[in-house]
């Protein structure tokens, strides 16, 4: 199976070493803060296991059993089993024989996929079952009864076998995209002359269609014992009541003596830079790179303050060096379109320190290549300056701020991932406010010295790998590996400039705002809105502002959410009667705009650094602002950038031209297979699509700053007819001070509200069908799209019908196409119920499959709509879903959006959702049934197909 959704946090701990061979100016070998709440023990066996007390939510546990094995230690002849072997847990197991153990969960609503599910990487292979509800012992024993059977009691059957070979090949086939193996690609150039290099997780086809039962049970009994894994039970748990039943469930299992070693594997060390080149003919996209290889720290140090040391020197380097970066690409002899920096790691192997350039033409790699070694060289001749580490202290203080907030409150699942990562890698288990309270007094304490001096363990000579990655089409114009060293070794002996720092941008006002005038102030409540949910609409309060404008501020405290939030809108936006192609190219310049004299990269900057966020956007049928602050102490901040958005906003000249070149280069670039099919499919989807149009090079030539302006003013500097919905914790009274300084003095003119003109597509009803046979093509797969509509009412008790109908066919197809045909590793099912043009409930099927297989899968596609139809949903089907969304809807958090709850009742757009909770009890199989019946029955149904030419 693909990975599931890693459990992760953003709490990371740094595991690539920077500090050695010089020394801080403070202490950095004491410990991190621990969290003691764990229960950690080893069998007799050797199995250890993790347990730990949390309640969020309350009522659930994770189970989890890792195995410290993963692809890496697969022999020649066993590539992809370790992944298969994931595969083969759920299609029986000693004590769950067949399917058994998905059906029994299911029935207490633990859903397999959602709940349910594996991963297998290079170094593990992780298996859980989560949101367990434990309120009764059976359950909790049934649980660690999987994981028990995980760990020495997969059946392998020879049946199952066979029929999963064909849900392996098709999941290999599903990655097999130009996307996919320019990363495959890049991967292994950097991970040259290792085990990595020569294992790839899927496997290969010719071993998955061909290998012996024999040769997988090899690899289980060689790997998967004791010694190598980890139980992990995390949750609304008595802990000394889990260690007695997993002592007890787990003790049984065998011990293996003289097991084979796990190795670990390491990415050997390069002199000379390794210079890789791929291509791939379906590939439109065009990027150099220079990755640096880092060593990890030794697991001891990766305990100790130095790990978070090392971290926070690594996001004050990046800082800076990005803002570098920002300033080589904005000056008017750039070599490059972008650069951009990241630090990551390759496995538990190394870190690395990656620079990726994006060509200005086909023409121009080696230059962008160049802009890399430039700014690399220079960060390496004179380090950093002062007045760089200043404003990156501040960004770096408020993003860990930031970062603390989010993880506050971690749920259940990101105290396992925290385990799975302590079991396999050795990272420690962090006390999360220690940790932070520890990153706070670290940042007050380094130098412009600290971060300098790690420059020489983060820009080496060693273990440089450079990458080109370009169409086949364009790889005339590739450099050789000589011409890269050249331009290397010329860049290396060219003494360069000093960067010249550039002072952060401010927001200025050149004058004292005169506060405006509120005329009218009135508390609202959920009736006033016709607001249908729950929660009762208190603490709200409705200002109406002398401008024509009016602001609605709801008092929201106590949810996991501490910031405030805004969103400000007034009818227009595409319905306005005015050009399309003029309001398409206002929609695409608008993050272009300057405010105040910044740019979007100065903008960007001032806003991380000040924690606040305002931005435009254009919709079908209206304008709007949205934005945020997480403190008062920022509201003023807000509040100023939003003021300015109305009343500051210019065109950059550079700005212009790029975006014009941009605009020039999409129409003269090859557009490729994949592009013609979507153009394709967009013809014949829609019987009207006003929006769906190119701009030819004459327009696209005319459009000038002044035209532009003009399009902006119409639609954003007015404030009459704007609503501005604020909602989050902070008080009425201050809200009200800042808005009428910063909203109620926004100079109006006269506001009539337009006649408007809607323009959303308009779907064709009917029968439309395209299979596309796509020239030239790698990928041996086909995408198939099935859609099927019709007119239903807006309201929530459909949507609830459609979403059962979505979970239904989803284990239909699961088992039909997947299980029973072998014929796809996923296929996707959505329902919708869109509210305009018209009212309208759409389901869409998708998966990938064998070319030769689609006639036959789309039959059963149709045949499964059929069986719905005529029998309609079964009381099986029924129970599993409403226990699962029950379990769902009791562990959501109660922290209404109420931004979006009181904009979608003002503008009539009524969110669906809200009610799901209440209606659950009422879903019958009848009222589904003769809903589906409806939708299927009328006659719309849309096939479209993209395979490779045969």
């Amino acid at each position: 199976m693909n990975q599931i959704k890693r459990f992760t946090t953003l709490l990371v701990v740094a595991v690539i070493g920077i500090t050695a061979g010089f020394a801080q100016s403070f202490d950095v070998t004491g410990p991190l803060p621990a969290d003691n709440n764990f229960k950690i023990g080893k069998l007799e066996n050797g199995l250890t296991y993790y347990i730990r007390h949390a309640t969020n939510p309350a009522g659930r546990a994770e189970f989890f059993i890792v195995h410290n094995v993963g692809s890496l230690q697969e022999n020649d002849n066993q590539r992809g089993l370790a992944h298969f072997l994931e595969h083969m847990a759920f299609n029986g197991t000693k004590n769950f024989p067949k399917k058994q153990l998905l059906e029994y969960f299911g029935s207490i609503g633990v859903k397999f996929g959602a709940n349910i599910n594996a991963y297998t990487s290079m170094e593990r292979t992780v298996y859980n079952i989560s949101a367990v509800p434990v309120q009764r012992g059976v359950v909790i024993d049934s649980a660690l009864l999987a994981l028990h059977d995980w760990s020495h009691y997969i059946s392998c059957e020879p049946a199952e076998v066979e029929a999963e070979r064909g849900v392996v090949r098709e999941e290999w086939r599903r990655g097999d995209d130009a996307r996919t193996r320019m990363m495959k690609g890049i991967t292994r150039f950097e991970q040259s002359g290792s085990r990595f290099a020569q294992r790839d997780v899927i496997g290969l086809p010719e071993i998955i269609n061909t290998f012996t039962r024999e040769t997988l049970v090899d690899y289980y009994h060689k790997w998967y014992r004791p010694d190598l894994q980890a139980v992990i039970v995390v949750g609304d748990i008595d802990v000394a009541d889990i260690e007695k039943r997993i002592i007890e469930r787990f003790s049984t299992i065998p011990k293996v003596e003289n097991g084979a070693v796990r190795e670990s594997y390491s990415i050997p060390i390069n002199n000379k830079p390794i210079v890789g080149f791929h291509t791939d003919p379906e590939s439109k996209a065009l990027s150099v790179r220079m990755t640096i290889k880092i060593p990890h720290l030794s697991a001891a140090k990766r305990h100790t303050t130095e790990a978070l040391y090392d971290e926070l020197i690594r996001n004050l380097f990046l800082d800076m060096f990005k803002i570098r970066c920002q300033v080589a690409v904005e000056g008017t002899d750039s070599l490059t379109k972008a650069l951009i920096p990241v630090f990551g790691n390759i496995s538990y192997a190394s870190g690395t320190f990656t620079t990726t350039s994006l060509p200005v033409n086909n023409k121009s790699t080696l230059n962008a290549l160049k802009a890399i070694f430039i700014e690399v060289e220079r960060v390496k001749q004179h380090g950093f300056e002062q007045d760089e580490l200043d404003p990156a202290l501040i960004r770096v203080k408020k993003q860990w701020d930031g970062f603390h907030k989010r993880v506050a409150k971690p749920k259940n699942e990101d105290y396992v991932s925290a385990a799975v990562e302590h079991f396999t890698r050795n990272n420690p288990l962090l006390n999360i406010d220690g940790y932070f309270g520890l990153s706070k007094e670290l940042l007050n304490k380094i130098t412009l010295e600290d971060v300098n001096s790690a420059i020489s363990k983060i820009i080496t000579d060693q273990n440089r790998v450079i990458i080109f990655a370009i169409p086949e089409s364009d790889k005339i114009y590739l450099p050789t590996e000589d011409d890269v060293l050249s331009l290397l070794d010329e860049v290396q002996n060219t003494p360069l400039e000093k960067f010249i720092p550039v002072s952060d941008k401010e927001i200025s006002l050149l004058k004292e705002i005169a506060p405006g005038k509120i005329s009218k102030t009135k508390p609202l409540t959920s009736k006033d809105l016709n607001i249908k949910y729950e929660k009762q609409l208190d603490s709200a309060t409705e200002w109406t502002l002398e401008n024509g404008a009016r602001v609605i501020w709801k008092e929201s405290y106590g949810g996991s959410d501490k910031s405030i939030r805004m969103r400000a809108f007034r009818n227009g936006g595409y319905a306005l009667p005015q050009s399309i192609r003029e309001t398409k190219v206002l929609e695409q310049f608008l993050s272009r705009f300057s405010v105040n004299g910044l740019n979007k990269n100065d903008r960007t900057k001032w806003s991380t650094k000040k924690g606040v966020s305002v931005s435009s956007g254009i919709g079908y049928r209206s304008n709007e602002f949205s934005g945020t602050f997480t403190n008062v102490k920022e509201a003023e901040d807000m509040f100023r950038l939003l003021y300015l958005h109305f009343t500051d906003v210019s065109v950059d000249d550079r700005e212009l031209r790029n975006f014009k070149t941009q605009l020039l280069k999409g129409l003269s670039t090859d557009k490729g297979e994949t592009n013609s099919f979507r153009d394709s499919v967009n013809k014949l989807r829609f019987a009207v699509n006003p929006t769906h149009f190119k701009l030819d090079s004459a327009y696209i030539n005319s459009i000038t700053a002044d035209m532009l302006m003009q399009l902006y003013s119409n639609q954003f500097m007015n404030p009459a007819g704007y609503t501005f919905v604020f909602s989050g914790p902070m008080e009425a009274s201050k809200g009200k001070e800042l808005t009428e300084k910063y909203i109620a003095s926004i100079k109006s003119s006269k506001y009539n509200a337009p006649k408007l003109s809607y323009k959303e597509a308009t779907v064709k009803d009917g029968e439309v069908e395209l299979r596309y046979k796509a020239k030239n093509m790698l990928s041996t797969k086909a995408e198939v799209t099935r859609t099927y509509h019709g007119k239903t009412e807006y309201s929530a008790e459909n949507n609830l019908m459609a979403k059962f109908i979505t979970y239904i066919l989803r284990d239909r197809y699961m088992k039909s196409i997947r299980e029973e045909r072998g014929g796809t590793y996923h296929v996707g099912v959505t329902g919708e119920i869109t509210k305009y043009p018209k009212t309208l409930c759409k389901f869409t099927i998708e998966f990938d499959t064998d070319p030769a297989l689609v006639t036959d899968l789309l039959e059963v596609v149709q045949m499964e709509i059929e069986k719905l139809v005529k029998s309609g949903p079964t009381e099986k089907e029924m129970k599993e879903i409403k226990l699962y969304l029950s379990k769902v809807y009791q562990d959501q958090k109660d922290d209404p959006a109420w931004v979006s709850i009181i904009t979608n009742a003002i503008i009539g757009e009524q969110d669906l959702k809200l009610e799901e909770k209440k209606l659950l009890d009422k879903m019958n199989s009848a009222d589904i049934h003769k809903f589906a019946t409806t939708i299927f029955n009328a006659g719309n149904r849309m096939t479209f197909v993209f395979e490779p030419e045969m």
